[in-house]
Parts: structure tokens; C-alpha cells; sequence
């Protein structure tokens, strides 16, 4: 079986511990006693050194999210962040397929597939390809909820589950979005799912009811797959996964429509009731009982309930009825949602032809201008982004203070909606940008207030992942997980070259964050090409580099397909399909069965609370014996928990034979504990068993010696205890 590879290190200060991480102290009498027996349970002559994990005044594990003092601490870092592998799904893709490919059965399964018939309807466009993308037969929620662990009959979340070892699906983006209006391409047959238009529900075309009726978000009674999502949380919260939503706020796709709870306190109803808006920071004082469990106003039976049972409902409704007496079903429901939102001078100029966001209530956008919100139609700035509109997010423009405070209402009842239906995370796209994203504080506002109501309702705190480009340390301090750098810098492919020094810096890179975030480790993400493109790794050895982030204080991620080999680069905005999924194809993998083992023993080692030292941040790269230098060819690591737990991380980067003893210097064997009187065994981390006879802690600090084949990627040792 292959393994991933060591590097030598170039740095020998470990990074900060993080803010919120603490130990709780060992003496209880029961935890003795569970020492005891994993001491017992333990190979022959060898007993772990390790103490306990770390734990609550109750005894329970810490999962890193507890409510602070203040009502805006909210945002403390989530250490459940660092027991988290992420799954990229992009549903559409995951189980789509095409009937003219693969074994027999599997296109017998295409054909037999329930898929949504998509309707081309990009505006002023044609596409070349058109029939031959029609063939694809799409992938739905419902797929990922088959019975079945091997990918060749579906990406789904038990395989997810049992095969692969992650224990977070991380969803592209699911809603409702642009395929019509100002599409890059005209073979973006889909559009952008981050050109998004209604952000509180789930698209038709991936809810096989739906599709079983011939209904979807467009039509005159819309269809939507919300039921579907849940059934897949409910699924992964069986099988104690967690599942991640995507989420783009700094823009709308076009003709956005909105939607919204039944109650909530507009606003509009703050200013007119002359609220002091600070107080919204003060959750406790502005709380609103409506956002706690929240219910969507989306149908005309709601809407007219609401009115029968409410006189502020019957009011709003009646002036805006007075306004646009033509209105009625459907569009009522979304131009109600527009109104009851609505500042007086977008209520003065409010169209009754259109529901739409950018229409209806303008000012949610970001003006031509690029500072103001735009007053209307035709002033928005716009970029080469042209399937969106960009939202304003300028906070320091004081002028249209209740401009903002608005549109952040709404972003944030957006996640606290899909929180309190069990998601428990977002990954932020785009968080920040000085022309037309959101600022640090915008975040920290939103995220916070999310946590409030989450704690509320005893819910684990959800985590926050951001793709972050402009304000790294500002954000750092907002959300669990930060996307940056990581995919360019280790897959070096710019031309660096990927040798152990280069891969310490990388690492190194990582600290300046103090702790206060963790980095996700990927080599790739949903907009970067494929694994094997210009970085001259196969799957083996991109395997073996993935694996470092594995050993690292961070939040690993795999995109589907990597884990069985896929290639390809899926596309975005048109159908496709996972070419690695089937059997005979030009991109089937033989060896599929065997990576994916390997990618599941990685994770599973790292998860393993045996292996802790593997999530902490105690980490000192190591130094060859004879000359105290870096071995170019192996990144070596020892990482330890502050209760004793203590792993070599030794990793063959590239296919060769490697040999090399290291040399732990004094001080470093202090901190691990490492005594020069005592037997010390190392144990594989992946076969249970020791590696070589025990040795003294002296020789060991002396002489470690590690030796890998060309096909062995990696080696994880645990340091256990030889009792004589």
C-alpha cells in the first residue's frame, strides 16, 4: 500500500496555541482508569504515553464552541474546525452520468435515472453544444441519499461516509440561480450556481419530486427541494457528519427574488420606532423570539393567513395592495417579502411590473458610483462578473447607514434560517473586498449573531470557512477556517520547486495566523484545475502531498473524484459528469479501488484520538543527525499534544528510496517528554503495530532512523511507552 511522503523542515518554533485551547487536568480516579485499559489494549511491550483528551469541567469532550460573557464574543474559534475532512460536492455533477458511458449496468442505470430536463434559456445566446449536454442526465439530492458505498454506482453520503472517511459534506451551492440574464458563455447551460436568485431555497432540479412532477422554481406554483436538503442533514447527523452550505454575499445573481420569514422586526420598523441601531450588536436586547425557530413566508395560502391572524400583516399588505392592485398569488408572496423590508424612498418608487431585489428595494445594491447604493435602474456597478449584481456593503458610508444595517439583516437571517433547519457550517466565498465585499466587521456581526440564536436553540455551533483574498488577519479573527494559499503554495505550480524546504515554508506560512484560525489544506478547490495539471504529481504523489495537510493543525478538504483518481476539470455552469466514476472510460482509473483505501487511511489516522498530536499545533520539523541540516527529499515532522501525545510525521515526497537518520535536540525532548532512562517503541499509525524493538529514550533522541521505499508515501509513528 502506498503512503504519503516526509520533508525536512526549515523552521523550529512551533506555532501559537490558539486562544481557546485548553487541557483539563487528568487526576480523576475514572480517567486513571481508562489509561489503564488503553494501556492494556495495547501490542505486546508497548503502552502509550498519552494521558486523556481534552475535556470539560463535566468530563465531556471539548467541541470548542461555548457561549462567551459577552453577547458579541460569539465568534471564538470553533475547534471543531481541526476534527473536520471537508467533502466538496457539486450535487448537479456528483451522480450525474451519460448513457453512452461505462460498464452496461451503468447505462442501464442512466437511462433508468430520474433527472431534471432543464430548459435552455440564456437570453440573446446559442450554444454549439447543445444536444450533446442534453444527454447528461443530472444528478439530484436524492442520489446522494441511495443506498450505496462505491462510487461507481454514486457519490452518496454513506459512501462519503464509510469509504472515503470525511466527516463534513461541503455543498456547492444548491439555490435557485441565474441561467438567463448576461451568462458568461453561451454554453453555460446551467449559469453560475454563485449567481444566486432567491437564497432560501433549494433548486427544483435537484428534488426528484419535483422532477417527478415536471415542476421546479420556475414554475407558476414553484417546486422546491428544501425537503430534500433536510433529509440529507438528517442522514449525515445520523451517520455524525456535519454538512456545510456555500455562500456568496457580496453579490445577487440578476432578477433576485426575495423571500423571507413570516415575522422578523423589519428594519424599517427599528428606525420608525426610533431604535437606537447600535443595539442590534446587543443580541440580548434586540432579540426577536421570530428568529429563533423561523418559518419561510413562500406561498400565497401563508401570505393570506398571515394577514387573516395579523394586523401589522393585514396593514403592510393593504398598503401595499393599495400601491399595486394587479398584484396577486405568487408574485404577491415575493412582493410583500420586498415591501415589509422596503425604505421609505424605495416604498415611494416601488414598481408593480417587477418583484424583482434590484427593482423592488435598489437600494440593497451597490451603486455605479462604487461607494453609494444604487438609486434604481441602471445604477449598479458591474464588472466582468455579468451574471451578478453586487450588493452594498460600504459600512463606513454613514449616509446610507440604513441601507446596510438592512441588507446585513437579511444576509444574516439567510444562515440562521439554514442553521436552525441543521447546518452546521458555511463556507464564505469571496468573504472580503474593498470595492464591493464585505468588511471584517460586517462578518463579525453576522456570524456572531448566527451563534446567538444557534446557542439558543442548544445547537453545536456551526463553522465558518472563508475564501479570503483581501483582509487575511482581519478575517482570521472572525472566522474557524481561512482558504488562503494553501492550494497555490503546495502544489507549487508557478515552477518552485516542491522540496522539503519549500513545503516548511509553506507550513510555516500557516502560523502567522497565531492560532486565531485554521487553514484549510487542499490541492484543490472548486476553481482550481485538477490535481495532476502542471504540478507534476500523479494521483500517488498528490496523494502523498494531501496527506501533509492530513498532519497538520488545520482542516483538510477533498474535492470528489480526487480520492478514486478524476482528472477531468469539471465545468461550472453546463451539465457534466465524474468521467472517473465509470467503468471503461478513458479516465477509469484500475488502481481507484487502492487510492481510495489509501486517502481513507489518512483520514481515519488522523482522526483517530490515538493520533491527536496530529490536530495540535505543537509542531518542530526535524534535522538530520550528521549535519543538522534539511533532507531536501523527506518533509520530517514530530507534532505533540500538551497531554503527552507524540507523533513522527515522516513523508516521502516524491516516487524514490529515501533513508535518513535525525537528531532531537535536548529541549525538544523535553517537551515531548521523552526521557533519556525510559523504552520508547514507535508504533505505525496505520497498522497498530511497532515499528523496530524498543529503545531507550537516549538512543532514540540520538539515532531516529526512518526508511521508505519508493512506492511507501509516508510514515506516521506514535511514540508509546516500553514497560520493561
Amino acid at each position: 500500500m502506498k503512503r504519503c511522503e516526509n520533508q525536512p523542515a526549515v523552521r523550529s518554533d512551533r506555532p501559537l496555541e490558539p486562544s481557546r485551547q485548553s487541557l483539563a487536568a487528568c487526576g480523576s480516579p475514572i480517567l486513571w482508569l481508562l489509561f489503564l485499559l488503553a494501556f492494556l489494549a495495547l501490542p505486546p511491550a508497548c503502552a502509550e504515553i498519552d494521558l486523556s483528551p481534552d475535556t470539560s469541567e463535566d468530563g465531556s469532550q471539548d467541541d470548542g464552541g461555548g457561549k462567551p460573557d459577552e453577547a458579541t464574543g460569539y465568534n471564538e474559534l470553533n475547534l471543531a474546525a481541526g476534527r473536520m475532512v471537508l467533502y466538496e460536492v457539486q450535487v448537479r455533477s456528483a451522480n450525474a452520468c451519460h448513457p453512452d458511458v461505462g460498464a452496461n449496468w451503468q447505462r442501464q442505470a442512466c437511462l433508468n435515472k430520474i433527472a431534471p430536463d432543464i430548459p435552455y434559456r440564456a437570453q440573446g445566446m446559442t450554444c454549439s453544444d447543445l444536444d450533446e449536454l442534453q444527454e447528461i442526465r443530472l444528478g439530484t439530492l436524492d442520489d446522494m441519499l441511495a443506498n450505496t458505498a462505491d462510487f461507481r454506482s454514486g457519490i452518496t453520503v454513506r459512501y462519503i461516509d464509510e469509504q472515503v472517511g470525511a466527516n463534513t459534506i461541503w455543498l456547492m451551492p444548491l439555490f435557485p440561480n441565474n441561467d438567463t440574464w448576461s451568462i458568461p458563455d453561451g454554453c453555460d447551460t446551467l449559469g453560475s450556481p454563485y449567481a444566486v436568485r432567491d437564497y432560501l431555497h433549494v433548486r427544483g432540479t435537484l428534488a426528484n419530486s419535483c422532477i417527478r412532477q415536471d415542476l421546479d422554481e420556475y414554475s407558476a406554483t414553484p417546486c422546491w427541494g428544501n425537503d430534500r436538503l433536510e433529509a440529507l442533514i438528517a442522514e449525515a447527523h445520523r451517520r455524525g457528519m456535519r454538512v456545510m452550505l456555500d455562500v456568496a454575499f457580496n453579490h445577487f445573481g440578476h432578477n433576485y427574488l426575495m423571500y423571507d420569514y413570516t415575522d422578523f422586526v423589519p428594519v424599517r420598523e427599528r428606525i420608525a420606532s426610533n431604535e437606537n441601531l447600535n443595539d442590534l450588536w446587543n443580541f440580548q436586547r434586540t432579540h426577536d423570539e421570530a428568529l429563533l425557530y423561523p418559518e419561510l413566508l413562500d406561498t400565497p395560502a401563508e401570505l393570506t393567513q398571515l394577514s387573516n391572524a395579523d394586523p401589522e400583516h393585514r396593514a403592510r399588505l393593504q398598503a401595499l395592495q393599495n400601491h399595486c392592485p394587479s398584484l396577486s398569488g405568487q408574485q404577491l408572496v415575493v412582493a410583500y417579502n420586498v415591501w415589509r423590508d422596503a425604505l421609505d424612498w424605495e416604498r415611494a418608487q416601488f414598481p408593480c411590473d417587477t418583484q424583482y431585489l434590484e427593482q423592488a428595494a435598489p437600494g440593497f445594491f451597490l451603486g455605479a458610483n462604487r461607494w453609494d447604493p444604487s438609486s434604481g435602474p441602471g445604477d449598479y456597478f458591474t464588472n466582468n462578473w455579468r451574471d451578478v449584481k453586487f450588493l452594498f456593503h460600504h459600512e463606513s458610508n454613514t449616509t446610507h447607514r440604513h441601507e446596510f444595517l438592512r441588507q446585513r439583516e437579511y444576509l444574516f437571517r439567510i444562515m440562521n434560517y439554514w442553521v436552525s433547519r441543521g447546518v452546521d457550517g458555511f463556507r464564505l466565498d469571496h468573504t472580503t473586498d474593498p470595492a464591493n465585499g464585505l468588511g471584517p466587521n460586517e462578518w463579525d456581526y453576522i456570524v456572531s449573531k448566527v451563534n446567538y440564536y444557534a446557542h439558543l436553540r442548544g445547537q453545536a455551533l456551526p463553522v465558518y470557512l472563508a475564501e479570503e483574498f483581501h483582509a487575511q488577519q482581519e478575517m482570521g479573527r472572525v472566522v474557524d477556517v481561512i482558504t488562503e494559499g494553501y492550494v497555490r503554495d503546495m502544489t507549487g505550480r508557478d515552477g518552485v520547486t516542491k522540496d522539503a524546504p519549500h513545503l516548511e515554508w509553506v507550513l510555516g506560512n500557516m502560523d502567522r495566523f497565531g492560532g486565531r484560525t485554521y487553514v484549510m489544506t487542499a490541492l484543490e478547490t472548486h476553481d482550481e484545475h485538477r490535481l495532476t495539471d502542471g504540478t507534476g504529481f500523479d494521483v500517488w504523489t498528490g496523494a502523498g502531498f494531501w496527506a501533509i495537510g492530513a498532519a497538520t493543525w488545520s482542516t483538510p478538504m477533498l474535492l470528489m473524484g480526487q480520492e478514486f483518481g478524476e482528472p477531468y476539470g469539471l465545468a461550472f455552469r453546463k451539465p457534466d459528469y465524474l468521467r472517473s466514476r465509470f467503468v471503461g472510460s478513458q479516465n477509469y482509473l484500475s488502481q481507484a479501488d487502492q487510492l481510495l483505501s489509501f486517502y481513507h487511511e489518512i483520514i481515519t489516522g488522523r482522526l483517530a484520538e490515538a493520533n491527536r498530536a496530529l490536530i495540535d499545533s505543537h509542531r518542530t520539523f526535524l534535522r538530520t543527525r550528521q549535519n543538522q541540516l534539511v533532507d531536501p527529499r523527506i518533509l520530517a515532522m514530530v507534532k505533540w499534544s500538551s497531554d503527552g501525545n507524540v507523533l513522527f510525521a515522516f513523508h516521502n515526497l516524491w516516487p524514490q528510496y529515501v533513508a535518513q537518520s535525525y537528531y532531537i535536540p535536548s529541549d525538544l525532548a523535553g517537551a515531548l517528554y521523552l526521557r533519556d532512562d525510559y523504552d520508547y517503541a514507535l508504533v505505525d499509525v496505520f497498522s497498530e503495530q511497532p515499528v523496530g524493538e524498543c529503545r531507550s529514550g537516549a538512543d532514540l533522541k540520538w539515532d531516529l532512523y526512518v526508511e521508505m521505499d519508493a512506492d511507501t508515501r509516508l510514515q506516521w509513528l506514535r511514540l508509546t511507552r516500553c514497560m520493561r
